[in-house]
């Protein structure tokens, strides 16, 4: 269970029935490691919860070492369109945003703040960020949200600046490693783009080092493409 969304009465309403739960209330990326262990010790397989939380550890720090030196972008969450609603900075889904390079415009210390869109406006964020299960049926959505009225105002909406991230993020499960670096690979493409097989010795042989010990090097450009999507999922999956 969670502390957030279950209410008290139904825990006791279980204890009565003699059904034992297990209530988890993190607000960081490193609270969903530390409850993913815990909940591995009450189910009887700490094991599987140390490997779980090592690799979701490893992968977080691979994903510093990328991602670490560059600037934040600036973006809105939209968790619901209309009313706009946001996520608040004290939440896990925020700690994931930061953890993705990127940082919300939101300030509030709600967890699902009504956002007004002339502060947004006066913001803007470089892109907007939904997550959702279903891709398939976002570009209408967006197609939509583009004529809605004062969305044009957002120079985000006008140049279709718009992200999207697995819902994964709207739990705090050991998959938002997964939706983190979704987001990443989005937000910041050129951290993430791989030498070819080979391309070492290519440019050794082709470029050798010479004789003052100064060595050529080559770089590569990769072209990035935004992703149209939107979702609604997590205002639901909080009520």
């Amino acid at each position: 269970m969670t502390k957030s969304l279950n209410r008290l009465e139904t825990v006791h309403s279980l204890d009565t029935l003699g059904i034992s739960s297990y209530a988890t209330d993190p607000h960081t990326v490193d609270e969903i490691i530390s409850s993913s262990k815990k909940l591995a010790d009450v189910l009887g397989a700490p094991e599987a919860g140390d490997l779980i939380a090592a690799d979701m550890q490893r992968r977080l720090a691979d994903l510093q070492h990328r991602i670490g030196a560059l600037p934040p972008k600036r973006v809105l969450f939209a968790v619901w369109t209309e009313p706009l609603i946001s996520i608040g900075k004290d939440t896990f889904i925020a700690d994931a945003m930061r953890r993705a390079g990127a940082v919300s415009i939101v300030d509030s210390s709600l967890n699902w703040p009504h956002v007004n869109l002339e502060e947004v406006a006066r913001l803007q964020p470089d892109f907007l960020v939904f997550a959702t299960s279903h891709s398939e049926s976002v570009p209408p959505q967006l197609d939509a949200l583009a004529r809605l009225p004062g969305w044009q105002i957002l120079d985000a909406v006008r140049n279709r600046r718009y992200v999207v991230m697995s819902d994964a993020v709207n739990r705090p499960a050991p998959r938002i490693v997964s939706a983190i670096e979704d987001l990443a690979r989005q937000l910041h493409p050129e951290a993430f783009v791989e030498k070819p097989a080979g391309s070492k010795e290519i440019l050794e042989k082709e470029h050798p080092t010479s004789p003052h010990g100064f060595s050529s090097r080559g770089f590569l450009v990769a072209d990035s493409s935004q992703i149209d999507t939107m979702s609604r999922g997590a205002y639901l999956c909080a009520h």
